[in-house]
Protein backbone atom coordinates (compact mmCIF):
# COMPACT_ATOMS: atom_id res chain seq x y z
CA UNK A 1 0.00 0.00 0.00
CA UNK A 2 1.66 3.45 -1.42
CA UNK A 3 0.45 6.05 0.73
CA UNK A 4 1.43 8.55 -2.27
CA UNK A 5 -1.90 7.42 -3.92
CA UNK A 6 -5.27 7.76 -3.00
CA UNK A 7 -7.31 4.95 -1.21
CA UNK A 8 -11.24 4.84 -0.72
CA UNK A 9 -13.49 2.89 1.34
CA UNK A 10 -17.11 1.94 1.09
CA UNK A 11 -20.22 -0.26 2.57
CA UNK A 12 -21.87 -2.32 0.78
CA UNK A 13 -25.99 -3.43 1.36
CA UNK A 14 -28.82 -3.80 -0.84
CA UNK A 15 -31.69 -1.45 -0.21
CA UNK A 16 -33.94 -3.58 0.39
CA UNK A 17 -31.94 -4.74 3.80
CA UNK A 18 -32.33 -1.28 5.33
CA UNK A 19 -34.20 -0.92 8.52
CA UNK A 20 -35.26 2.15 9.54
CA UNK A 21 -37.70 3.62 12.30
CA UNK A 22 -40.37 5.25 9.59
CA UNK A 23 -39.94 3.00 6.40
CA UNK A 24 -42.85 -0.06 5.28
CA UNK A 25 -41.44 -3.45 6.10
CA UNK A 26 -38.27 -2.90 3.45
CA UNK A 27 -35.51 0.00 2.90
CA UNK A 28 -36.39 2.42 1.03
CA UNK A 29 -34.83 5.29 -1.19
CA UNK A 30 -34.95 7.70 1.34
CA UNK A 31 -33.22 5.40 4.15
CA UNK A 32 -30.04 5.75 1.96
CA UNK A 33 -30.11 9.50 3.36
CA UNK A 34 -29.42 8.29 7.48
CA UNK A 35 -26.85 5.44 6.13
CA UNK A 36 -24.72 8.66 4.17
CA UNK A 37 -25.12 10.17 7.42
CA UNK A 38 -23.54 6.73 9.21
CA UNK A 39 -20.93 7.06 6.41
CA UNK A 40 -19.78 10.78 7.35
CA UNK A 41 -19.59 10.03 10.76
CA UNK A 42 -17.15 6.66 9.99
CA UNK A 43 -15.30 7.74 6.89
CA UNK A 44 -16.68 5.51 4.28
CA UNK A 45 -17.22 7.24 1.02
CA UNK A 46 -19.11 5.15 -1.10
CA UNK A 47 -22.61 3.45 -0.81
CA UNK A 48 -22.66 0.29 -3.02
CA UNK A 49 -26.35 -1.58 -3.76
CA UNK A 50 -27.81 -3.99 -5.78
CA UNK A 51 -29.73 -3.44 -8.74
CA UNK A 52 -33.39 -1.32 -7.98
CA UNK A 53 -35.15 -1.60 -11.04
CA UNK A 54 -38.64 -2.81 -11.41
CA UNK A 55 -38.73 -6.74 -11.14
CA UNK A 56 -42.99 -6.90 -10.75
CA UNK A 57 -44.34 -9.45 -12.88
CA UNK A 58 -47.13 -10.88 -10.24
CA UNK A 59 -45.98 -9.40 -6.47
CA UNK A 60 -45.30 -13.18 -5.60
CA UNK A 61 -41.55 -13.77 -4.15
CA UNK A 62 -40.12 -13.80 -7.59
CA UNK A 63 -40.12 -10.44 -7.50
CA UNK A 64 -37.81 -10.61 -5.03
CA UNK A 65 -35.03 -11.14 -7.36
CA UNK A 66 -33.28 -7.67 -7.87
CA UNK A 67 -31.62 -9.01 -11.43
CA UNK A 68 -35.05 -9.89 -12.88
CA UNK A 69 -35.65 -6.80 -14.39
CA UNK A 70 -38.73 -5.79 -15.88
CA UNK A 71 -37.38 -2.30 -17.29
CA UNK A 72 -33.93 -1.45 -17.61
CA UNK A 73 -34.66 2.06 -17.01
CA UNK A 74 -37.58 2.02 -14.39
CA UNK A 75 -36.98 2.33 -10.87
CA UNK A 76 -38.97 -0.44 -8.04
CA UNK A 77 -41.61 1.44 -6.64
CA UNK A 78 -41.54 -0.98 -3.73
CA UNK A 79 -38.56 1.27 -2.11
CA UNK A 80 -41.17 4.29 -1.92
CA UNK A 81 -41.97 5.99 1.02
CA UNK A 82 -45.47 6.11 0.53
CA UNK A 83 -46.27 8.29 3.13
CA UNK A 84 -44.30 11.27 1.10
CA UNK A 85 -45.98 10.66 -2.20
CA UNK A 86 -49.38 11.60 -0.24
CA UNK A 87 -51.29 11.16 3.03
CA UNK A 88 -54.97 9.35 2.60
CA UNK A 89 -57.34 11.26 3.41
CA UNK A 90 -59.97 8.91 4.65
CA UNK A 91 -59.47 8.33 8.74
CA UNK A 92 -60.49 4.97 8.65
CA UNK A 93 -57.67 4.14 5.59
CA UNK A 94 -55.09 6.05 7.76
CA UNK A 95 -55.38 3.90 10.66
CA UNK A 96 -55.28 0.72 8.55
CA UNK A 97 -51.93 1.24 7.24
CA UNK A 98 -50.29 2.93 10.68
CA UNK A 99 -51.43 -0.83 11.91
CA UNK A 100 -50.14 -2.67 8.99
CA UNK A 101 -46.83 -0.26 8.94
CA UNK A 102 -46.27 -1.26 12.22
CA UNK A 103 -46.99 -5.22 11.68
CA UNK A 104 -44.50 -4.93 8.30
CA UNK A 105 -42.21 -2.92 10.04
CA UNK A 106 -41.21 -5.43 13.00
CA UNK A 107 -40.70 -8.61 11.06
CA UNK A 108 -37.25 -9.64 11.54
CA UNK A 109 -37.17 -10.32 7.18
CA UNK A 110 -38.71 -8.41 4.30
CA UNK A 111 -41.87 -10.27 3.77
CA UNK A 112 -41.50 -8.95 0.12
CA UNK A 113 -45.20 -10.05 -1.41
CA UNK A 114 -46.97 -8.51 1.70
CA UNK A 115 -45.01 -5.34 1.97
CA UNK A 116 -45.93 -5.06 -2.31
CA UNK A 117 -49.29 -5.23 -1.59
CA UNK A 118 -49.52 -2.92 0.97
CA UNK A 119 -47.48 -0.47 -0.52
CA UNK A 120 -49.71 -0.75 -3.60
CA UNK A 121 -52.77 -0.52 -2.05
CA UNK A 122 -52.03 2.39 -0.30
CA UNK A 123 -50.36 4.35 -4.00
CA UNK A 124 -53.55 3.26 -5.13
CA UNK A 125 -55.72 4.82 -2.96
CA UNK A 126 -53.50 8.11 -2.99
CA UNK A 127 -53.33 7.68 -6.76
CA UNK A 128 -57.45 8.13 -6.97
CA UNK A 129 -57.03 11.25 -4.55
CA UNK A 130 -55.10 13.05 -7.06
CA UNK A 131 -57.00 11.84 -10.03
CA UNK A 132 -57.19 13.98 -13.29
CA UNK A 133 -54.08 15.94 -11.99
CA UNK A 134 -51.24 13.25 -12.57
CA UNK A 135 -50.60 10.58 -15.76
CA UNK A 136 -51.81 6.74 -15.96
CA UNK A 137 -50.98 5.28 -12.53
CA UNK A 138 -46.81 3.45 -13.43
CA UNK A 139 -46.05 6.93 -14.91
CA UNK A 140 -47.23 8.54 -11.59
CA UNK A 141 -44.97 6.08 -9.91
CA UNK A 142 -42.47 6.58 -11.33
CA UNK A 143 -42.20 9.82 -11.20
CA UNK A 144 -42.09 9.51 -7.70
CA UNK A 145 -39.33 6.79 -7.73
CA UNK A 146 -37.42 9.61 -9.68
CA UNK A 147 -37.87 12.34 -7.38
CA UNK A 148 -36.84 10.56 -3.90
CA UNK A 149 -33.93 8.38 -5.70
CA UNK A 150 -32.65 11.63 -6.83
CA UNK A 151 -33.33 13.71 -3.31
CA UNK A 152 -31.56 10.66 -1.73
CA UNK A 153 -28.63 11.27 -4.36
CA UNK A 154 -28.68 14.92 -4.23
CA UNK A 155 -28.50 14.20 -0.02
CA UNK A 156 -25.64 11.86 -0.21
CA UNK A 157 -23.63 14.01 -2.81
CA UNK A 158 -23.89 17.03 -0.42
CA UNK A 159 -22.31 14.82 2.06
CA UNK A 160 -19.37 13.93 -0.20
CA UNK A 161 -20.50 9.84 -0.91
CA UNK A 162 -21.04 8.70 -3.88
CA UNK A 163 -23.32 6.04 -4.90
CA UNK A 164 -22.19 2.68 -6.69
CA UNK A 165 -25.26 1.00 -8.79
CA UNK A 166 -25.16 -2.70 -10.06
CA UNK A 167 -25.45 -3.29 -14.00
CA UNK A 168 -27.76 -7.06 -13.97
CA UNK A 169 -25.64 -8.90 -17.31
CA UNK A 170 -29.66 -10.20 -18.12
CA UNK A 171 -33.02 -8.91 -18.39
CA UNK A 172 -36.34 -10.44 -17.45
CA UNK A 173 -37.77 -12.16 -20.84
CA UNK A 174 -41.05 -10.61 -20.05
CA UNK A 175 -39.52 -7.27 -19.93
CA UNK A 176 -40.28 -4.27 -21.76
CA UNK A 177 -36.93 -4.16 -23.40
CA UNK A 178 -37.49 -7.88 -24.88
CA UNK A 179 -41.02 -6.79 -26.24
CA UNK A 180 -40.04 -3.48 -27.97
CA UNK A 181 -36.36 -5.02 -29.37
CA UNK A 182 -37.11 -8.80 -29.68
CA UNK A 183 -34.68 -8.85 -32.38
CA UNK A 184 -31.87 -8.21 -29.68
CA UNK A 185 -32.29 -11.06 -27.93
CA UNK A 186 -32.12 -15.13 -28.31
CA UNK A 187 -35.33 -16.13 -26.97
CA UNK A 188 -34.51 -19.84 -27.73
CA UNK A 189 -31.60 -19.60 -25.30
CA UNK A 190 -31.21 -18.72 -21.70
CA UNK A 191 -28.01 -17.10 -19.90
CA UNK A 192 -26.23 -18.84 -16.81
CA UNK A 193 -23.34 -20.03 -15.51
CA UNK A 194 -21.27 -23.21 -16.24
CA UNK A 195 -21.54 -26.58 -13.25
CA UNK A 196 -18.47 -24.86 -10.46
CA UNK A 197 -18.41 -25.70 -6.95
CA UNK A 198 -21.25 -23.21 -6.01
CA UNK A 199 -23.52 -24.97 -7.87
CA UNK A 200 -22.48 -28.62 -9.47
CA UNK A 201 -25.21 -28.79 -11.99
CA UNK A 202 -24.67 -24.91 -13.05
CA UNK A 203 -26.69 -22.25 -12.81
CA UNK A 204 -29.92 -20.96 -15.18
CA UNK A 205 -30.57 -17.48 -14.90
CA UNK A 206 -33.19 -17.69 -17.28
CA UNK A 207 -32.74 -14.66 -19.20
CA UNK A 208 -32.30 -14.90 -22.80
CA UNK A 209 -29.28 -14.02 -24.11
CA UNK A 210 -28.28 -10.91 -26.65
CA UNK A 211 -27.76 -11.33 -30.01
CA UNK A 212 -24.91 -9.12 -29.86
CA UNK A 213 -24.42 -9.11 -33.94
CA UNK A 214 -27.67 -7.69 -34.14
CA UNK A 215 -26.60 -5.16 -31.23
CA UNK A 216 -23.48 -3.93 -32.69
CA UNK A 217 -25.71 -2.92 -36.01
CA UNK A 218 -26.22 0.19 -34.44
CA UNK A 219 -23.35 0.55 -32.38
CA UNK A 220 -24.96 -0.89 -29.07
CA UNK A 221 -27.72 1.99 -28.95
CA UNK A 222 -29.61 -0.44 -26.23
CA UNK A 223 -26.45 -0.59 -24.00
CA UNK A 224 -25.61 2.84 -23.85
CA UNK A 225 -29.12 4.15 -23.21
CA UNK A 226 -28.82 1.78 -20.18
CA UNK A 227 -25.23 3.65 -19.20
CA UNK A 228 -26.83 6.84 -19.76
CA UNK A 229 -29.57 6.25 -17.65
CA UNK A 230 -27.69 4.75 -15.12
CA UNK A 231 -25.71 8.04 -14.54
CA UNK A 232 -28.82 9.93 -13.49
CA UNK A 233 -28.01 8.56 -10.19
CA UNK A 234 -25.11 6.63 -9.89
CA UNK A 235 -20.99 7.77 -9.53
CA UNK A 236 -20.03 4.35 -9.96
CA UNK A 237 -21.00 1.51 -11.91
CA UNK A 238 -20.61 -2.74 -11.13
CA UNK A 239 -20.77 -4.57 -14.18
CA UNK A 240 -22.69 -7.68 -13.43
CA UNK A 241 -20.67 -11.17 -14.63
CA UNK A 242 -18.22 -9.14 -16.82
CA UNK A 243 -17.23 -12.40 -18.31
CA UNK A 244 -20.58 -12.11 -20.10
CA UNK A 245 -19.10 -9.44 -22.25
CA UNK A 246 -16.54 -11.73 -23.36
CA UNK A 247 -18.55 -15.38 -23.70
CA UNK A 248 -21.78 -16.14 -22.02
CA UNK A 249 -22.81 -19.56 -20.70
CA UNK A 250 -25.70 -20.28 -22.93
CA UNK A 251 -28.35 -22.91 -22.07
CA UNK A 252 -30.93 -23.98 -24.83
CA UNK A 253 -34.53 -23.16 -23.46
CA UNK A 254 -35.98 -26.02 -21.19
CA UNK A 255 -32.76 -27.75 -20.69
CA UNK A 256 -33.08 -29.92 -17.37
CA UNK A 257 -30.39 -27.94 -16.01
CA UNK A 258 -27.27 -25.50 -16.35
CA UNK A 259 -24.91 -28.55 -17.25
CA UNK A 260 -26.27 -28.54 -21.10
CA UNK A 261 -25.48 -25.22 -21.97
CA UNK A 262 -22.08 -24.11 -24.01
CA UNK A 263 -20.12 -21.06 -24.51
CA UNK A 264 -20.76 -18.77 -26.83
CA UNK A 265 -18.94 -17.46 -28.80
CA UNK A 266 -17.77 -21.10 -28.87
CA UNK A 267 -14.50 -20.01 -30.36
CA UNK A 268 -11.97 -19.02 -27.18
CA UNK A 269 -10.35 -16.81 -29.57
CA UNK A 270 -13.07 -14.65 -30.22
CA UNK A 271 -13.22 -14.03 -26.35
CA UNK A 272 -10.93 -10.74 -26.44
CA UNK A 273 -11.85 -9.38 -29.72
CA UNK A 274 -15.41 -9.13 -28.55
CA UNK A 275 -14.95 -8.34 -24.72
CA UNK A 276 -12.65 -5.33 -25.58
CA UNK A 277 -14.82 -4.01 -28.60
CA UNK A 278 -18.11 -4.33 -26.33
CA UNK A 279 -16.37 -2.81 -23.65
CA UNK A 280 -14.97 -0.27 -24.84
CA UNK A 281 -17.48 1.00 -26.92
CA UNK A 282 -20.73 0.85 -24.78
CA UNK A 283 -19.08 2.26 -21.70
CA UNK A 284 -17.02 4.67 -24.01
CA UNK A 285 -13.29 3.72 -22.14
CA UNK A 286 -10.49 4.42 -23.71
CA UNK A 287 -8.67 1.52 -25.72
CA UNK A 288 -4.69 0.55 -25.99
CA UNK A 289 -3.84 3.44 -23.80
CA UNK A 290 -2.14 3.69 -20.41
CA UNK A 291 -1.51 6.48 -18.45
CA UNK A 292 1.87 7.25 -16.59
CA UNK A 293 1.11 8.82 -13.15
CA UNK A 294 3.51 10.88 -11.78
CA UNK A 295 2.86 12.85 -8.49
CA UNK A 296 4.43 14.67 -6.03
CA UNK A 297 6.21 13.03 -3.02
CA UNK A 298 6.58 9.62 -4.49
CA UNK A 299 9.74 7.67 -4.62
CA UNK A 300 8.94 5.73 -7.95
CA UNK A 301 6.64 6.15 -11.09
CA UNK A 302 3.85 3.75 -11.69
CA UNK A 303 1.72 2.91 -14.71
CA UNK A 304 -1.73 1.91 -14.34
CA UNK A 305 -3.95 1.32 -17.38
CA UNK A 306 -6.94 3.37 -17.94
CA UNK A 307 -7.86 6.83 -17.38
CA UNK A 308 -7.16 8.36 -13.44
CA UNK A 309 -8.16 11.07 -11.50
CA UNK A 310 -6.97 11.89 -8.11
CA UNK A 311 -10.66 13.29 -6.79
CA UNK A 312 -13.11 11.11 -5.28
CA UNK A 313 -15.14 10.40 -8.55
CA UNK A 314 -12.37 8.86 -10.40
CA UNK A 315 -12.64 9.82 -14.65
CA UNK A 316 -14.05 6.90 -16.84
CA UNK A 317 -17.18 7.14 -18.08
CA UNK A 318 -17.62 11.23 -18.30
CA UNK A 319 -17.46 10.56 -14.43
CA UNK A 320 -18.81 7.25 -14.33
CA UNK A 321 -16.48 4.92 -12.22
CA UNK A 322 -16.34 1.31 -13.97
CA UNK A 323 -16.31 -1.67 -11.77
CA UNK A 324 -16.54 -4.79 -12.90
CA UNK A 325 -17.54 -8.66 -11.14
CA UNK A 326 -14.68 -10.99 -12.32
CA UNK A 327 -15.15 -14.05 -10.21
CA UNK A 328 -15.83 -17.54 -10.73
CA UNK A 329 -14.59 -19.22 -14.02
CA UNK A 330 -13.59 -16.85 -16.46
CA UNK A 331 -11.31 -16.39 -19.65
CA UNK A 332 -7.43 -15.97 -19.55
CA UNK A 333 -7.89 -12.72 -21.47
CA UNK A 334 -10.08 -11.23 -19.18
CA UNK A 335 -8.27 -9.44 -16.78
CA UNK A 336 -5.45 -7.94 -19.31
CA UNK A 337 -9.06 -6.47 -21.26
CA UNK A 338 -10.23 -5.03 -18.08
CA UNK A 339 -6.90 -3.47 -17.05
CA UNK A 340 -6.11 -2.03 -20.86
CA UNK A 341 -9.51 -0.38 -20.35
CA UNK A 342 -9.32 0.67 -16.70
CA UNK A 343 -11.79 -1.33 -15.27
CA UNK A 344 -11.68 -1.79 -11.69
CA UNK A 345 -11.67 -5.54 -11.13
CA UNK A 346 -13.40 -7.40 -7.37
CA UNK A 347 -10.56 -9.08 -4.81
CA UNK A 348 -12.00 -11.35 -2.72
CA UNK A 349 -9.46 -13.13 -0.07
CA UNK A 350 -11.32 -16.19 -0.15
CA UNK A 351 -11.76 -16.40 -3.66
CA UNK A 352 -8.53 -15.84 -4.85
CA UNK A 353 -7.28 -15.49 -8.68
CA UNK A 354 -4.51 -17.77 -7.88
CA UNK A 355 -6.52 -20.71 -7.64
CA UNK A 356 -3.32 -22.53 -5.99
CA UNK A 357 -3.94 -20.83 -3.04
CA UNK A 358 -6.36 -21.06 -0.56
CA UNK A 359 -6.51 -17.30 0.25
CA UNK A 360 -4.99 -14.36 -1.43
CA UNK A 361 -3.28 -11.01 0.19
CA UNK A 362 -5.20 -7.85 0.27
CA UNK A 363 -1.80 -6.61 0.27
CA UNK A 364 -1.29 -7.81 -3.06
CA UNK A 365 -4.22 -6.44 -4.72
CA UNK A 366 -3.72 -4.44 -7.83
CA UNK A 367 -4.09 -0.67 -7.49
CA UNK A 368 -6.76 -0.61 -9.87
CA UNK A 369 -9.19 -2.86 -8.09
CA UNK A 370 -12.47 -2.86 -5.44
CA UNK A 371 -11.27 -5.35 -2.33
CA UNK A 372 -14.03 -7.02 0.03
CA UNK A 373 -14.49 -9.48 2.57
CA UNK A 374 -17.55 -10.99 0.21
CA UNK A 375 -20.29 -10.26 -2.08
CA UNK A 376 -24.12 -10.84 -1.61
CA UNK A 377 -23.59 -14.36 -3.23
CA UNK A 378 -21.29 -15.64 -0.34
CA UNK A 379 -21.62 -16.00 3.70
CA UNK A 380 -20.41 -13.36 5.65
CA UNK A 381 -17.21 -13.24 7.72
CA UNK A 382 -19.23 -14.81 10.64
CA UNK A 383 -21.07 -17.70 8.13
CA UNK A 384 -17.92 -18.51 6.44
CA UNK A 385 -15.76 -19.24 9.56
CA UNK A 386 -18.13 -21.47 10.89
CA UNK A 387 -18.93 -23.56 7.42
CA UNK A 388 -15.41 -25.19 7.13
CA UNK A 389 -13.70 -25.32 10.24
CA UNK A 390 -10.36 -26.49 8.37
CA UNK A 391 -10.35 -23.38 6.21
CA UNK A 392 -11.02 -21.08 8.96
CA UNK A 393 -8.69 -23.15 11.68
CA UNK A 394 -5.92 -22.45 8.15
CA UNK A 395 -7.32 -18.93 7.64
CA UNK A 396 -6.12 -18.35 11.18
CA UNK A 397 -2.64 -19.30 12.02
CA UNK A 398 -1.99 -18.15 7.83
CA UNK A 399 -3.53 -14.77 7.28
CA UNK A 400 -3.86 -13.75 10.89
CA UNK A 401 -0.79 -15.04 12.34
CA UNK A 402 -2.18 -16.45 15.74
CA UNK A 403 -0.70 -19.99 17.25
CA UNK A 404 -3.25 -21.11 19.10
CA UNK A 405 -6.36 -22.96 18.41
CA UNK A 406 -9.21 -20.75 16.68
CA UNK A 407 -11.86 -20.22 18.48
CA UNK A 408 -15.26 -21.93 17.49
CA UNK A 409 -17.09 -18.70 16.62
CA UNK A 410 -15.26 -15.85 14.65
CA UNK A 411 -15.79 -13.45 18.02
CA UNK A 412 -15.69 -9.51 17.43
CA UNK A 413 -12.19 -9.08 17.68
CA UNK A 414 -11.41 -11.49 14.94
CA UNK A 415 -13.81 -9.65 12.45
CA UNK A 416 -11.81 -6.48 13.54
CA UNK A 417 -8.66 -7.67 12.79
CA UNK A 418 -10.27 -9.17 9.18
CA UNK A 419 -11.80 -5.70 8.61
CA UNK A 420 -8.48 -4.12 9.36
CA UNK A 421 -6.60 -6.45 7.56
CA UNK A 422 -8.61 -5.08 4.37
CA UNK A 423 -8.65 -2.14 4.93
CA UNK A 424 -4.73 -2.75 4.37
CA UNK A 425 -5.43 -3.54 1.17
CA UNK A 426 -3.22 -2.33 -1.99
CA UNK A 427 -6.97 -1.60 -3.62
CA UNK A 428 -7.89 1.60 -4.30
CA UNK A 429 -11.37 1.01 -2.76
CA UNK A 430 -12.15 -1.59 0.12
CA UNK A 431 -16.11 -1.89 -0.17
CA UNK A 432 -17.39 -4.13 2.52
CA UNK A 433 -20.77 -5.82 3.49
CA UNK A 434 -22.48 -3.71 5.90
CA UNK A 435 -22.90 -7.07 8.14
CA UNK A 436 -18.87 -7.66 8.18
CA UNK A 437 -18.35 -4.08 9.53
CA UNK A 438 -21.15 -4.35 12.20
CA UNK A 439 -19.68 -7.78 13.27
CA UNK A 440 -16.90 -5.69 14.96
CA UNK A 441 -19.69 -5.00 17.58
CA UNK A 442 -20.19 -8.56 19.73
CA UNK A 443 -23.10 -6.00 21.83
CA UNK A 444 -24.45 -5.02 18.49
CA UNK A 445 -23.96 -7.77 15.98
CA UNK A 446 -27.58 -10.67 15.07
CA UNK A 447 -27.02 -12.98 16.97
CA UNK A 448 -28.89 -15.14 14.32
CA UNK A 449 -25.30 -15.75 11.83
CA UNK A 450 -26.75 -17.46 8.59
CA UNK A 451 -29.87 -15.59 8.13
CA UNK A 452 -27.35 -12.25 7.44
CA UNK A 453 -26.52 -14.20 3.49
CA UNK A 454 -28.15 -12.28 1.26
CA UNK A 455 -28.31 -14.91 -1.83
CA UNK A 456 -27.66 -18.49 -2.26
CA UNK A 457 -26.43 -19.08 -5.84
CA UNK A 458 -27.35 -22.54 -5.95
CA UNK A 459 -31.15 -21.75 -5.13
CA UNK A 460 -33.00 -20.62 -7.79
CA UNK A 461 -36.27 -20.65 -5.52
CA UNK A 462 -34.21 -18.45 -3.26
CA UNK A 463 -36.43 -15.35 -0.94
CA UNK A 464 -34.41 -12.44 -1.18
CA UNK A 465 -35.67 -11.20 2.37
CA UNK A 466 -32.37 -9.95 4.81
CA UNK A 467 -32.94 -7.18 6.73
CA UNK A 468 -30.42 -5.46 8.86
CA UNK A 469 -31.63 -6.36 12.63
CA UNK A 470 -30.41 -3.08 13.99
CA UNK A 471 -31.96 0.01 12.78
CA UNK A 472 -30.23 2.78 10.57
CA UNK A 473 -30.92 5.35 13.76
CA UNK A 474 -28.90 2.59 16.24
CA UNK A 475 -26.46 2.35 13.75
CA UNK A 476 -25.54 6.16 13.93
CA UNK A 477 -25.90 6.11 17.42
CA UNK A 478 -23.74 3.60 18.24
CA UNK A 479 -20.34 5.46 19.08
CA UNK A 480 -18.56 2.59 19.91
CA UNK A 481 -18.57 0.99 15.97
CA UNK A 482 -18.48 4.22 14.98
CA UNK A 483 -15.03 5.07 16.38
CA UNK A 484 -13.54 1.75 15.63
CA UNK A 485 -14.11 2.05 12.15
CA UNK A 486 -13.31 5.44 12.06
CA UNK A 487 -10.30 5.44 13.97
CA UNK A 488 -9.13 2.47 11.39
CA UNK A 489 -10.17 4.17 8.15
CA UNK A 490 -8.09 7.23 9.55
CA UNK A 491 -5.14 4.51 10.13
CA UNK A 492 -4.86 3.36 6.35
CA UNK A 493 -5.42 6.67 5.08
CA UNK A 494 -8.93 5.67 3.13
CA UNK A 495 -11.03 8.77 4.70
CA UNK A 496 -10.37 10.78 1.28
Amino acid sequence: MSYNLPYHSGVAVPVFSLRSDDSCGIGEFLDLKKLADWCVATGLKMIQILPVNDTTTDGSWSDSYPYKSISTKELHPIYLNVEKVGLLKDENDRKWFEELKKELNAKEFVDYPEVFKAKMDYLKKVYAQKRGKKPDFYEFLQQHCDKQLSEAVDYLHERGIMLKGDLPIGVNRESDDVKQHPHLFNLDMETGAPPDGFAPQGQNWGFPTYNWAAMEKDSFQWWKERVVWFKKYFDALRIDHIFGFFRIWEIPKGSPDASYGHYSPENPKMWEIEGRKRLSKIFNLPNNTSFRLERSGMEKSQTFAGDFSTSLRSARNDGLLICGEDLGMGAPCVPGVMRELGILSLEVQRMPKNSSRPFSDPRENPYLSVDTTGTHDMPTIRGWWEQDRELSARYYHEMLHHTDNPPYFCEPWICQEIVEQHMNSSSQWVILPIQDYIAMDGDFRWDNTWDEQINEPADSKWKWKYRMHQSLEALLNNEKLILTLKNMIRKYSRQH
